[in-house]
């Protein structure tokens, strides 16, 4: 669980530009918060719309950060830092038994995957996807942009297991309105198809839900996970 133990922020989004600036109203003010994603953001970029940010540490180029965003189809967090930090603080047992965690953001080779965990003497090896773009009857895609980053890693992946590492594929939805996910196939096949061939090869997949709220973020179930 991440909580939020300095009050978040609330305002009215004014805009992002140049990808990691985004302009806030707060009571008639004008303030720019660092935006800590570089994604599309699909259906996440409405003016008007509720959103709430965090002062940063001193010594920050900026001195705000934006987390959530509301929008028609539920409560967002825009912090793609935040899904690794959600899974490396919930209780493992949650969703993969009999391991420990080891390090976040571990290098194989060229790569730097999310989670290096350990089962006894074995290590076992996670990237995690954060999806935010989220159709209206729930469907979360993944990605909102097209990726050769995240087609490697998956890549990777599906070599590992071949070779008999263990390793994991995780979706989680960082959007209250995603009730399923799916690669997004008609933005970035190559993708899809990796996952397709990650699958075959033995890598474990899996998608959650979440509970967001200005407070905190907390993992929730399972939900389906469409890759056909």
């Amino acid at each position: 669980m991440i909580n939020y133990h300095d009050a978040l922020i609330e305002g009215r989004l004014i805009g992002r530009y140049k990808r990691f600036f985004v302009d806030i109203d707060v009571g008639g003010e004008t303030i720019t918060a660092h935006c800590a994603n570089t994604g599309r953001m699909t259906g996440l970029l409405y003016e008007g719309s509720r959103v709430w940010f965090r002062r940063q540490p001193p010594g920050r180029k900026l001195e705000f950060s934006w987390e959530l965003v509301e929008v028609h189809t539920g409560l967002a967090c825009i912090n793609t830092s935040r899904v690794n930090e959600l899974l490396a603080s919930t209780d493992l047992s949650f969703w993969i038994p009999d391991v420990m965690l080891v390090r976040r953001e571990p290098t194989v080779g060229k790569h730097r995957f999310d989670l290096q965990l350990n089962r006894g003497d074995r290590s076992v090896y996670v990237e995690i996807k954060s999806v935010t773009f989220c159709e209206d009857e729930g469907l979360g895609l993944f990605p909102d942009a097209p990726s050769q980053r995240a087609i490697q890693h998956v890549n990777l992946l599906a070599d590992m297991a071949t070779n008999g590492l263990e390793t994991h594929l995780v979706f989680v939805a960082m959007h209250t309105g995603i009730r399923e996910v799916t690669p997004h196939r008609a933005l970035d096949p190559a993708f899809a198809d990796a996952c397709l061939k990650a699958r075959d090869s033995g890598v474990i997949m899996h998608a959650f839900g979440t509970e967001i709220t200005p407070s905190k973020i907390q993992l929730a179930d399972k939900i389906f996970l469409r890759l056909d």
